[in-house]
């Protein structure tokens, strides 16, 4: 059966990608033609084409072309991976759903005969921290550097014993770049879900400050794996770190008002 090959131009008009798009795959070792012609231009297959179809399609659920390397070369990695992608995108889904709903208070804030201009504005704050990524991810390489510098060190050994260190690395073998993205998305919704019910004066005690009360719990406890002298060590820690907080001094008391309801309700 007759091979086809096709030059980058055929490639890329039939994948609907640019030229320059397959030149820089190539370039990062992502998609490398199977052929050269005698002149040394590139010859794609349809192998190469397939690839490059399982490339976009994995680019579209949002994952980095370093990733979509690994995952090509390890196939076994992708169905945890589209799983954990799944799981990304429905917090997205609810992220674009409290923005909605925040839209529709402010909305209704406006439509008051005296506005109540800074309850607006904290609404419009949060719902722009909700849609702005770059915060967070600002906050998670400032907290990276400070963990892998002497202040980080420092903090540890303060902190922890030398037994409860060697607890927690035994808590947690092997943890994954993928494992520390899942847990700092989770972590991200439940703060930006803090930072609105204390935008929008929902009590301590009602139902949706308790939901987040649990979620905030069960991230504690998968860290701690519920070892109790742990956590009282993380939590006495947290009094003086060296880590920037991703919340207020008002958002701190408020959700430790709703953990100490929580734990007295469990």
């Amino acid at each position: 059966m007759k091979q086809n090959l096709y030059t980058t131009g055929q490639l890329a008009e039939k994948a609907f990608v640019t030229i320059r798009t397959l030149r820089y795959y190539d370039k990062v070792g992502l998609l490398k033609p199977s052929h050269h012609s005698d002149g040394g231009h590139r010859l794609y297959t349809d192998e190469d084409l397939f690839r490059l179809e399982q490339i976009l399609g994995l680019k579209f659920l949002g994952f980095s072309l370093t990733e979509i390397k690994r995952f090509l070369e390890k196939p076994k990695s992708l169905s945890e991976s589209l799983a954990m992608q799944k799981e990304i995108l429905k917090d997205k889904k609810e992220r674009i759903e409290q923005a909605i709903d925040a839209i529709e208070e402010v909305e209704n804030k406006l439509a008051e005969k005296q506005p109540d201009w800074e309850a607006i504005l904290d609404l419009l704050r949060v719902i722009r921290l909700e849609k702005d990524e770059d915060w967070w991810e600002k906050y998670c390489d400032t907290s990276v550097q400070i963990a892998r510098g002497p202040k980080g060190r420092e903090w540890m050994e303060k902190t922890y014993t030398e037994e409860q260190r060697k607890r927690l690395q035994e808590l947690h073998p092997g943890y994954s770049e993928e494992q520390a993205r899942e847990d700092s998305l989770k972590w991200r919704e439940v703060i930006l879900l803090l930072k609105r019910l204390v935008t929008e004066g929902k009590d301590p005690a009602g139902p949706e400050a308790q939901e987040l009360a649990k979620r905030w719990w069960d991230l504690v406890q998968a860290f701690t794996k519920g070892d109790e002298e742990i956590r009282q060590s993380l939590s006495e820690g947290m009094k003086d770190t060296p880590y920037p907080r991703p919340y207020t001094q008002e958002e701190e008391a408020f959700i430790h008002k709703a953990l100490e309801i929580f734990k007295k309700g469990s």
